[in-house]
């Protein structure tokens, strides 16, 4: 006998709301939310990899008319239940061409809900000899589970599926598929707003089920119940017959199960692939069908044309401008006509002709450093593709060239060059829309690419003797730590097992845990729970020290020393495009999370040497971020405050408290300063409670009457909120953007946090740009003074940008004009109301300056 053909049916609706959730702050570029479409298509692929169906359909429920004829029946089913969200309902076009290219017809009709279709598409699938799997996460569907019929319910995730066939039913429940109904007529179901019978819930339903067998059955014997339960089945005997028509999936929607229509091998595995690359999803990719993975996206080929490889001399080069980037080993020049030639990074600098113009690129960074063992100086760069793409939308993931034209990893050079050249014009017309971005682009990102290249290249001189000496001090350190700990818990245990280490401070030592956060597997033992107790027992000194201490041993004592290269230098990797801020950010090794303000952090950072003859020079912004805080607010009191050098703690603590400058305590100084620093990060009376050790009433009342005080900065952090709300973008003074669409969210958590980053990013990102500017400037000042960059050491080299800081290496003789030299150009790197104040420091080591 041949097998039985399969019918897939899908809660469309349930599906989508699941992904929602699951995936909420997954997005396209222009701020589109795709987390439901997401979910559906996660769920779509592992239904054909585990269930290989025959035909599938979805299933939806019509917007406003799918309950119409059980509302009449009870005019408070479902009540309650909030409308789709707006930034989910965006996202139903999107799902539709999916479902489209996968070829599964959506059914909807008035009066019936997605599993009164289902139910009806099953019956028509039997009566065809066609077995039939129904997805859902709604639990109604269940009393369809039949010989025939398999109910898939979705659990946690999109790709956990439960199974239940009538006989896993039975044994789960102990009744049958068909009783489930008077089951959920006794129990209600609140996310229905099914009533049910009140005050019994699921362990008293199962009991009566498996007592009596159906609600018919229960109310014969109604006698024999006795307490409680009998008075609540009379008194809701009316609502619990409703109910069990309520929860009765209907058998007779008019949907046809349409074989052809449905049928697997109408699907478009081209146009589900483009759609993948199209949304971003190229995660999914990997879990495409086997037999999909060597189908071609013919997408390049079709919108841009193919590329055609020559040798170099053919491309016309003095006429032409070219395009060059890295693939692999190579360095690909092509030109507008699609015509491409491929050198070997080896090669590169005997071909000097072309870097006489200003450099055209993706990831231009990468080709100065091929350039820099050999020329004296770097072309400029016109334009880099791949910070373009990154300006006109900060919240992109994937940077690598196929996902910023829209290709797979696999894709060929002959796809890749025109859609490259497509991705520039696109670049250029997005430019001319915003000048602000494009004047960003042409007067920082531009300029500071060689400059970051020659900061990699020069890297920063690490003494690995000094690190193996601590490393070995730690290591004793550590086991005498180690041991103290097991001392006051009386046994030894893992220290690095939440669980083990749990049991000892909850169970063994009893410590307090009203205030102790829960998790799935107890009490958390994370360093913000542990604060709160640290005052309770010397053993949480201990463990916060043996973390501290073991992170920084494995981060960067242990680990530092095999990162060194031949030159005895560590070569640290800057990207401009990972921060949405626009900051700088810092790559294997990552050089700008040292602890700072920590003794070990600073004992790490004096391993950082300067060559023989050398000094460091550091200068650093003082308290960067709240003088620009006045200054975009327009606080005229911080303004002044900081123009008189006056101290800003002091001064806020002093307004709070309504006493003279003199009078401020330190307590009250501390708590002034953790609001002033916390308020472009939506500092909350929580957050200002655990810092300070204030109690919520009093820290609440510091952060209004703060905000009393500063009126212009609670309108300023009001109208950035209502920017990102209203359009879906906030930004800096100097022009950078960043897209705002979690602001909308439904889910809270969501939201709350895209608030905080909306609200800080404005300040944040001007901060950077500021930075960057010093940078560039600081750089033309050290030409001009001393020469352009070159191998030797014969001038100032900025070597790392760390926060609010430049540090770097020069001879001795020159280190005094440089910190000098650092300081004004700095300071004046943009001209503000408020005065930007750079300090400088001269050292033998990264840790003494």
């Amino acid at each position: 006998m041949s097998k039985r053909k399969t019918l897939v049916a899908i809660d469309g609706k349930s599906v989508f709301y699941r992904g929602y959730y699951a995936m909420p702050n997954l997005s396209l570029p222009d701020g589109t939310p795709t987390g439901g479409v997401f979910g559906f298509s996660v769920l779509a692929l592992e239904i054909l990899k585990k269930y290989n169906p025959d035909y599938v359909v979805v299933a939806w429920d019509k917007s406003k008319t799918n309950i119409r004829s059980r509302l009449a029946i009870y005019p408070e089913y479902k009540a309650g239940r909030k409308p789709m969200p707006e930034d989910m309902r965006e996202q139903i076009p999107y799902l539709q061409r999916l479902l489209d290219a996968f070829g599964w017809p959506l059914l909807e009709c008035d009066d019936y809900e997605a599993d009164d279709i289902m139910a009806g598409l099953s019956d028509q699938a039997h009566a065809k000899n066609i077995d039939t799997i129904l997805i859902s996460s709604d639990q109604d569907l269940l009393q369809l589970a039949n010989d025939n019929t398999t109910v898939v319910m979705l659990k946690k995730g999109l790709s956990n599926l439960k199974e239940y066939s009538r006989k896993s039913f039975e044994q789960e429940y102990g009744f049958t598929p068909e009783q489930f109904i008077d089951f959920k007529a006794i129990k209600g179901d609140s996310s229905d707003n099914i009533p049910g019978v009140r005050g019994i819930g699921d362990k008293g339903a199962t009991t009566l089920m498996h007592e009596y067998g159906s609600l018919d059955e229960v109310y014969a014997h109604i006698d024999e119940i006795k307490g409680a339960t009998q008075k609540k089945l009379i008194e809701n005997k009316e609502m619990a017959y409703l109910s069990k028509k309520l929860v009765t999936i209907m058998r007779d929607a008019p949907v046809e199960f349409d074989d052809a229509a449905s049928a697997i091998d109408v699907i478009d595995p081209v146009q589900v692939k483009s759609i993948l690359i199209e949304y971003q999803f190229r995660s999914l990719l990997k879990q495409i069908p086997e037999s999909w993975k060597e189908i071609e996206v013919p997408q390049a080929e079709l919108e841009h044309g193919t590329a055609e490889e020559v040798g170099l001399g053919e491309l016309g080069l003095s006429k032409v401008k070219p395009l060059l980037f890295v693939h692999k080993e190579w360095v690909v020049v092509s030109s507008e006509s699609h015509k491409f030639a491929r050198l070997k990074l080896s090669e590169l600098t005997s071909h000097t002709g072309l870097f006489k113009k200003p450099l055209i690129g993706f990831d231009c960074k990468q080709i100065m450093h091929a350039l820099l063992e050999q020329l004296q100086s770097l072309p400029e760069v016109e334009h880099d593709i791949r910070i373009g793409h990154f300006l006109l939308n900060a919240l992109s993931r994937d940077q690598s060239i196929t996902g910023v034209v829209g290709l797979t990893a696999d894709s060929e050079l002959t796809e890749i060059v025109p859609a490259l050249w497509a991705e520039y014009s696109r670049q250029l017309e997005a430019f001319k829309k915003e000048k602000s971005i494009q004047i960003l682009a042409t007067d920082i990102e531009w300029p500071i690419i060689p400059l970051l290249a020659q900061m990699e290249h020069t890297g920063i001189k690490l003494d690995a003797s000094y690190l193996a000496s601590m490393s070995d001090e730690l290591r004793d350190q550590l086991s005498d730590i180690e041991q103290e700990i097991y001392g006051h818990a009386d046994m030894e245990f893992n220290i690095a097992s939440p669980s083990q280490l749990a049991d000892v401070l909850f169970n063994k030592l009893g410590l307090p845990t009203e205030f102790i956060k829960k998790t799935k597997t107890g009490y958390s033992t994370a360093a913000s729970e542990l604060a709160k107790l640290q005052s309770l027992h010397p053993v949480i000194d201990c463990i916060s020290k043996f973390r501290e201490w073991s992170k920084l041993k494995s981060t960067y004592v242990d680990t530092l020393p095999n990162e060194i290269a031949a030159d005895g230098r560590i070569h640290t990797t800057f990207a401009l495009d990972v921060a949405a801020t626009g900051r700088l950010s810092s790559h294997d090794p990552n050089l700008q999370n040292i602890p700072i303000r920590t003794e070990l952090g600073n004992r790490i950072r004096h391993a950082f040497v300067p060559e023989k003859g050398n000094v460091f020079v550091n200068a650093d912004y003082s308290q960067f971020e709240l003088r620009l805080a006045a200054a975009m607010s327009g606080d005229e009191d911080m303004i002044k405050t900081f123009n008189e050098d006056a101290d800003i703690h002091v001064q806020a603590a002093a307004l709070v408290a309504g006493v003279p400058a003199d009078q401020v305590t330190k307590q009250q100084r501390y708590a002034a300063k953790a609001v002033n620093f916390g308020i472009m990060y939506g500092l909350s009376a929580h957050g200002l409670s655990q810092s300070t050790g204030m109690d919520m009433k009093s820290a609440k009342e510091f952060i209004d009457r703060y905000f009393e005080l500063r009126k212009p900065l609670r309108n300023y952090i009001d109208t950035t909120l209502k920017q990102a709300h209203d359009d879906g973008y906030v930004e800096t003074l100097l022009g950078r953007r960043r897209p705002t669409p979690d602001v909308k969210s439904s889910n809270y958590v969501v939201r709350e946090a895209a608030k905080r980053a909306a609200q800080n990013m404005p300040i944040q990102g001007t901060e950077a740009d500021i930075m960057k500017v010093a940078m560039i400037n600081l750089e033309d000042e050290f030409n001009q003074k001393w020469g352009v960059w070159n191998q030797k050491w014969d001038r100032p080299k900025q070597l790392l940008q760390i926060h609010d800081s430049i540090l770097v290496e020069c001879p001795e003789d020159m280190a005094e004009d440089a910190g000098k030299m650092m300081k004004q150009v700095m300071e004046d790197a943009y001209k503000l109301k408020v005065n930007l104040t750079v300090d400088y420091d001269i050292g033998k080591t990264w840790g003494e300056v």
